[in-house]
């Protein structure tokens, strides 16, 4: 029989974290449903060599491994990239013989091939104890430690190393308020999916809609009138998909407007019952374009201006501007859809440029 567990919540604040904690949960309860376990490949895992100073190594062994597993090995690569601006440390093959990039830009400080007095070891020895404690997640004691370290330098006027340890709690405080790109992490399948999620329901709270599973931005791109194109692209889920792209080539609306051009598409698009049906259609412009479509269809339809980045919503005869930070997930979604619709009309714009040549 299995003892029922009760269901504990484990809260975090960044996505780095609960990253971080996810990988050491696996690694300690070994869930039988799980991508990593399931996966042809073998894990990754961060490991502390043994050597005098010791360095950050990713490899394949689980045994007395400080983080991971990890699904890639691009996941570890990257949380080592953003913990070395908290915590310098080396990763240069030991020995070193002279100092590095690295160390030039104080991501490696103090360099083992300079270090030669006991206080030196003691600050790099000490660098990657907190690096060790990031990678367990320990992210409040690291915080504590700085603080203090900056304090006691300051009381003690040594400057320089009070506003090396205000710099470090400056880039430790940056990297747990700032949310990771969806792109950045998105070879691990869990947190992608979840980053997805959230990009979608945000977008639905943000708009008073149901959460849309199928988004549809369209774009135009033509020469004063001529070689005029069109592209639809989509996310589903919050997943945008180039496999649904689709390209389209102006027909009537033979002039520059680009508002009788958007007309004109969504006429076209919205005569394929083929297809499946838009939960949010998502135009390029602003209300020009928008006042050109609203009477052609019921779904919910939204534009984005590029100047600001702002949503613009038809709200009965008038319309509505919606500004957010460009960190919010549901922008950086149709912000993303819409950059790929500019490159995707511009594709078709070029050929037939090329072909009236």
């Amino acid at each position: 029989m299995h003892k029922a567990a009760a269901l504990e919540y484990i809260r975090v604040t960044s996505e780095l974290e609960a990253l971080l904690l996810e990988s050491r949960l696996i690694k300690k309860f070994k869930p039988f449903y799980n991508l990593i376990a399931k996966d042809d490949k073998s894990p990754y895992y961060i490991h502390l060599t043994a050597e005098e100073y010791p360095r950050p190594v990713i490899n394949h062994e689980p045994r007395r491994a400080v983080a991971g597993p990890f699904l890639n090995r691009h996941l570890p690569t990257r949380i080592l990239s953003r913990f070395r601006q908290v915590t310098p440390f080396c990763q240069a093959p030991r020995p070193v013989r002279r100092p590095c990039l690295y160390a030039h830009l104080g991501l490696c400080h103090p360099c083992p091939g300079q270090i030669t007095t006991p206080q030196d070891k003691h600050l790099y020895l000490t660098h990657i104890l907190r690096l060790k404690h990031l990678l367990r997640g320990q992210f409040k004691s690291v915080k504590t430690a700085l603080t203090s370290e900056m304090t006691a330098a300051s009381r003690s006027q040594d400057f320089e190393k009070a506003t090396a340890a205000r710099d470090h709690l400056r880039a430790l405080d940056l990297l747990l308020t700032t949310p990771i790109s969806p792109d950045e992490f998105i070879t691990n399948p869990n947190l992608s999916a979840d980053l997805r999620q959230a990009a979608v329901a945000s977008l639905g709270q943000l708009l008073k809609i149901p959460p849309p599973r199928r988004i549809e931005m369209y774009d135009n791109a033509h020469l004063r009138g001529t070689a005029a194109a069109s592209a639809m692209t989509v996310a589903l889920d919050g997943e945008v998909l180039p496999r649904l792209y689709r390209h389209f080539t102006i027909k009537s609306a033979q002039t520059d407007s680009d508002v009788a051009m958007m007309a004109e598409i969504l006429t076209r698009r919205l005569k394929h019952s083929e297809w499946p049906s838009p939960d949010l259609i998502v135009l390029d412009g602003g209300r020009p374009q928008l006042s050109a479509v609203k009477a052609l269809s019921h779904i919910p339809l939204i534009s984005l201006a590029k100047r600001q980045e702002t949503l613009i919503v038809p709200v009965g005869d008038t319309y509505e501007e919606i500004h957010v930070p460009t960190s919010h997930p549901g922008l950086q979604l149709l912000m993303r859809l819409r950059d790929e619709a500019h490159r995707f009309s511009h594709r078709l714009h070029h050929l037939h440029r090329h072909l009236v040549v």
